[in-house]
C-alpha cells in the first residue's frame, strides 16, 4: 500500500528456513581438508587483526573490513596467523562471543560466517543458548558442518551436541560428521 518493499532474506535466515539451500558452498573445501587432499595456505590476517580491533573499538566500519577480508580468503587458511596474533598478543581475554555471533548471523559472506563459527570455540557453547542455537542451525547446511561440529566438541559436554547434530546431517555434512566421529573413536582406542 505505501510501497514498501519487504527486505530480502539474509544468507543466515535463507539457511535456517531451508538447510539445503544452494549458497554456493557445499562443504568440499573442509572436506578435502579434512581428508588431507589439501592442505590450507596460511595467509597473513593483518587485515583481519585490525577488523577485529576496530570491531572492539566500536568502529562502525569493522564488519564491513572483516567481511571484506573474508571476500579473499577462506576462513581455515587464516585460522593458523590469526592464533598466533590472538596468542602472541595476549588476546585471549576478549570477549569473541558478540563478534562470533555478529558475524554468523550478519555476515553475508560465507566465509566470514564460517570464522564466527570458529570462533566459538574460544567460549563454552553449553551455557550460551543463542550463540549455540545459531551455529546449530548453520551447522545444517554443508558449508558449515565442520566448523559447527568442530565448535561443538569445544564446549563441555559437547560430544552429545556433536552428536545431536551431527545425527540430522544429510549429503556432504554427514560425510563430514562421520569422519570426525570415527576420528574420534580412533582416538578413544589409543
Amino acid at each position: 500500500m505505501f510501497g514498501l518493499k519487504k527486505k530480502p532474506k539474509t544468507l543466515y535466515e535463507k539457511i535456517v528456513d531451508d538447510p539445503r539451500a544452494d549458497i554456493g558452498d557445499d562443504g568440499s573445501y573442509e572436506w578435502a581438508v579434512l581428508n588431507k587432499e589439501i592442505t590450507p595456505t596460511p595467509v597473513n590476517t593483518e587485515a583481519l587483526d585490525v577488523g577485529i580491533m576496530e570491531y572492539f573499538g566500536r568502529e562502525a566500519f569493522a564488519m564491513e573490513h572483516i567481511d571484506r577480508y573474508f571476500e579473499k580468503h577462506r576462513a581455515l587458511e587464516a585460522v593458523g596467523h590469526f592464533e598466533q596474533w590472538l596468542f602472541a598478543l595476549d588476546q585471549m581475554d576478549r570477549p569473541f562471543l558478540g563478534l562470533a555471533i555478529l558475524l554468523m548471523r550478519d555476515s553475508e559472506v560465507i566465509e566470514a560466517k564460517k570464522f564466527g563459527i570458529y570462533l566459538t570455540r574460544y567460549t563454552d557453547l553449553s551455557h550460551k543458548t543463542q550463540a549455540r542455537v545459531i551455529v546449530e542451525n548453520l551447522g545444517r547446511h554443508d558449508a558449515f558442518s565442520y566448523y559447527a561440529l568442530d565448535a561443538l566438541l569445544k564446549s563441555e559436554g559437547g560430544s552429545y551436541a556433536f552428536y545431536e547434530l551431527g545425527s540430522t546431517l544429510e549429503g556432504r555434512g554427514h560425510d563430514i560428521y562421520d569422519h570426525m566421529a570415527r576420528g574420534l573413536l580412533e582416538k578413544g582406542k589409543k
